[in-house]
Order: structure tokens, then sequence, then C-alpha cells
């Protein structure tokens, strides 16, 4: 019953995080978007019983071996820190969480349905690595601000999912999206802005409309949709939309070069509505540090 719930709320959110109804229709007119993982999907059905163990899992995963070959090259990334190289997939599971593993089986899921297609001069690959970065460094903030098991577990999953609109949108329409990636380049904008002036839309909004129609909780949804403008939200306290707002920004502008592409800035409004403007220069130190994958 409050799985129907929070599909039922994501699924309005979904209408309301795209009020204008002639914006809304042009999105309605994207024609070529990704599916729900079937994996992912039987996941969710083995985790609402009442005990799933780890093995029954592994189990799941390890029917698809392209996602266990995933799934093994993040444990034993540096991001996550294992203590030693693992080929086992119930020890990768043990040591990543039940609910960590979920979550990358719907990235990893659905950023596989773009492979091998034209996608405007944007990098699978980058963008993975981008993703996988924002994740782990939201569920790092989230840890240090002591934010509670769900807003952690949300801020993991808005993280690796954040820029999937970008996907969307350059799978539909390569060579606007190639223009548009050339003008910020020559203008030194950001992609964001020249995004709403060709399309009318940005890829936050894609992006958090179709994880509402997914039936996603509300929180990774609203963490989607406006991780570059989280002042629109009406939450006033640290969420998972905090910790990927801020670790977006923080991670691109780490890069040496953004490739001449202005990086996305912080919400210093946005972190004094909510009481952390004084965070943000420990968490920037903190990070400076984070390892790469």
């Amino acid at each position: 019953m409050e799985a129907l719930k929070a599909a039922i709320t994501s699924a309005g959110m979904s209408r309301s995080l795209l009020p204008d109804p002639v914006m809304r229709e042009k999105v309605s007119r994207i024609e070529r978007i990704p599916s729900l993982p079937t994996l992912y999907l039987e996941l969710v059905r083995q985790l609402q019983t009442i005990e799933t163990p780890v093995v029954e899992i592994a189990a799941t995963v390890s029917r698809d071996v392209g996602m266990t070959t995933q799934i093994l090259k993040i444990v034993n990334s540096a991001f996550f820190g294992l203590p030693q190289p693992t080929s086992n997939v119930t020890e990768a599971i043990s040591f990543l969480g039940i609910d960590l593993v979920k979550h990358l089986v719907l990235a990893v899921g659905v950023f596989s349905q773009f492979e091998n297609r034209k996608l405007g001069g944007l990098s699978l690959e980058t963008l993975w690595q981008h993703s996988i970065r924002t994740a782990n460094a939201a569920k790092w903030i989230a840890r240090r601000e002591s934010a509670g098991r769900v807003v952690i577990e949300d801020a993991l999953a808005a993280g690796l999912l954040h820029d999937l609109g970008k996907l969307v949108i350059a799978h539909n329409y390569p060579e606007r999206c190639e223009a548009l990636g050339q003008r910020a380049l020559a203008n030194s904008v950001e992609w964001l802005a020249e995004e709403r002036k060709e399309f009318g839309f940005d890829h936050a909004q894609v992006g958090g409309y179709l994880l509402g129609l997914w039936g996603l909780p509300p929180a990774v949804v609203e963490a989607v949709a406006f991780h570059h403008v989280p002042i629109r939200s009406k939450d006033a306290k640290f969420s998972a939309l905090t910790a990927v707002h801020v670790v977006n920004s923080l991670v691109q502008n780490q890069r040496p070069s953004h490739g001449g592409i202005a990086p996305p800035t912080v919400d210093m409004l946005y972190l004094s509505k909510i009481g952390h403007a004084e965070a943000l220069a420990a968490w920037r130190e903190e990070l400076k540090d984070a390892p790469t994958i």
C-alpha cells in the first residue's frame, strides 16, 4: 500500500514539475525514452518480502552477466574502498548493501539502453563516471549531516540518475544537442541555459518527469528535477536535493577543465534558506580528495 501511495504521489509530481501545459506537451512528444530494467523490477518485488537474504539477491543479479560485470567493477573501484578486490557477487552485495545494489541495477540498466546510440557529442562513459562520483559524494554528505537512512538512500539514487534527462534529450535530438553544446562552449555558459533556449525545457525537468512516471520516491524525483534550481523546493531542511545540488556543482568545478562550458554554481540563497550555508566550505574542502572511478 505504501509503495502504491508513493507511486501515485510521484506520478502527480510529474505533472507539477511541468505546470505549463505547453512545456508539458513538448516533453510528452519525446518518443524514445528508456524503460525500467526488468532486473530492477524483479529486485523490487523480491525486496517487498519481509526478509530477502543477500544470497538470493546475488543469485538474481548473477543471472545478468553484463550487470554482474558492472557491479563488480563498481565495488572494486576506489570510490567504495573495498579492502581487497572481489569477484564474488555475494561479497560485493554484502559490502555495498542491498539498497545500493538496487539503485545501481536501475542506473546501469537505464544507461545501458543508450549504448551505441548517437548522443549529440555526449560521452556515455564520462556521464556515467560523473553520475557515480556524484552519487557517492551525495551519500557521503548526507551521512556527514546525519540525515537518516532514507535521505541517504534517496541522495544516492538521485545522484546516480540526476543527468538521465541529458541522455533522453541527446538520444532524441542528437544534432540539436550537439549544436547547443557548441554554443555553450563558444559562449562559456552553462549547458542548462542553452537547453532551455533550444527546447523550452531542460534535462533536469525531463529526468524528474520520467522518474515520477516510473514511480520512484518523491524525494528522488524532486532531487533530480530541481538539482539545478533547488530554491523551487518547498522543503526547508537538508534533503537528497541538497546533497545532489551541492555535489553536482562541486564535482564539476573540481575538474581541471570543463571543456570551456561553464560549470553549475551552488545556490547560496537556497543553502541559507535551509540553514546550511556555513557547511559549504567544509563540504568543498573534504570532497577535494574524493577518489575517482
